[in-house]
């Protein structure tokens, strides 16, 4: 995937008007907006100025949901593949010679090469905001597992399932279904209150890898969880099928792994922004 093409489709759209949501998301809005509150706590001074100066205040959870938003448009169609890493069914790593593509067959063209992209064009001096919206957003996208899952079933969107008594399908689950479980159960219903308990957890963290570009690392963690979590159930072993019930088992074997990569993602978006803006 050629830079100079990213920066002629971004120029292109620049002007577009956008107003529809795609139906297919990642990451809730809960959840992206987590992983940006997270970076913003873990960023350096000289960082947030230098964030403020393409994101009003700074406000990076502002625009986490930014590219899901614009995604349906006809502007932004050429976007579409780089919400996902698309990978063989119970293979259960990521190849990017392998699952980096388009539907056009076009190489670079998933999260892993969006997030190296976007981020080349900000180091190389780039302040277009649209860059970093996107970089906040696919950071975020990366580490839902589903979004490194299996091609045949789009990520688990086409596995249609049953949770407390909702029809719903797998990929949705993950995205949203079994957060707002966790917001209602211990959160009062109240978001914000679920994100700043993420927020707490996250100070200290000396776990992560502090890698800036191992995105395809990344892409392998989660296609390693998407087979050993997302894909089968609470037992750890039967695989979930079309039609399957996912009840609170599924949910209390998962949870806590959700924040987990949430935080992780978060911590690890702030260590690319740190380096991209340090003095």
């Amino acid at each position: 995937m050629k830079i100079l093409r990213w920066l002629r489709n971004i120029a292109v759209v620049a002007l577009a008007v956008v107003s529809s949501a795609c139906p297919v998301e990642s990451w809730g809005p809960e959840g992206h907006t987590a992983v940006a509150r997270i970076a913003e706590k873990h960023i350096t001074p000289t960082t947030f100025n230098a964030v403020s100066q393409m994101i009003p205040e700074g406000d990076l959870a502002s625009v986490a949901n930014w590219a899901d938003q614009v995604r349906s448009n006809p502007a932004w169609h050429w976007s579409e593949s780089l919400h996902f890493i698309d990978t063989p069914s119970w293979v259960c790593d990521y190849e990017p010679n392998r699952d980096c593509y388009n539907d056009a067959g076009e190489f670079g063209y998933c999260v892993d090469g969006a997030i190296r992209n976007f981020t080349s064009l900000i180091k190389g001096g780039s302040r277009d905001p649209t860059n970093l919206k996107f970089l906040v957003h696919f950071v975020g996208d990366i580490h839902q597992p589903l979004h490194c899952g299996f091609k045949d079933d789009r990520g688990g969107n086409s596995i249609k399932v049953h949770y407390q008594g909702h029809a719903t399908n797998l990929h949705s689950l993950w995205d949203s279904g079994l957060i707002h479980t966790r917001i209602a159960d211990d959160f009062g219903g109240v978001a914000e209150n679920w994100i700043s308990n993420l927020v707490e957890m996250s100070l200290g963290r000396n776990d992560t890898d502090n890698c800036v570009g191992c995105s395809s690392q990344w892409g392998n963690s989660s296609a390693v969880l998407a087979c050993s979590h997302s894909y089968v159930g609470a037992d750890g072993t039967a695989r979930v099928g079309q039609g399957a019930s996912l009840d609170s088992t599924y949910y209390k074997r998962n949870i806590g792994l959700i924040e987990d990569v949430i935080i992780l993602g978060g911590i690890r978006l702030a260590d690319i922004l740190n380096s991209l803006f340090a003095v």
